[in-house]
């Protein structure tokens, strides 16, 4: 998981920033919202790399943690990019 961004301060009502925000922009302006967190879809395993990592399970030269690890590593590829 990613290190947030922002904080809710609940006791005192406010939003604080994880780090200190500098704008350079004047104190009016119109903008649209400026989401704070972003979601992802997650990405899964297509049936050809599926099956490619059950090709993987029959081979002799590699192990069962060699294929989870592989997948594992496609998995992490595919989602953070």
């Amino acid at each position: 998981m990613s290190d947030p961004i922002a904080y809710i301060n609940v006791e005192e009502r406010k939003l604080e920033w994880a780090t200190p925000i500098k704008w350079e922009t004047p104190t009016v302006v119109k903008m649209g919202k400026i989401p704070l967190y972003t979601k992802k879809e997650w990405v899964g395993l297509t049936d050809d790399e599926m099956q490619g990592f059950g090709n993987d399970l029959t081979s002799p030269h590699k192990s069962i943690r060699d294929v989870f690890n592989a997948i594992e590593a496609k998995l992490k590829e595919k989602n953070n990019g």
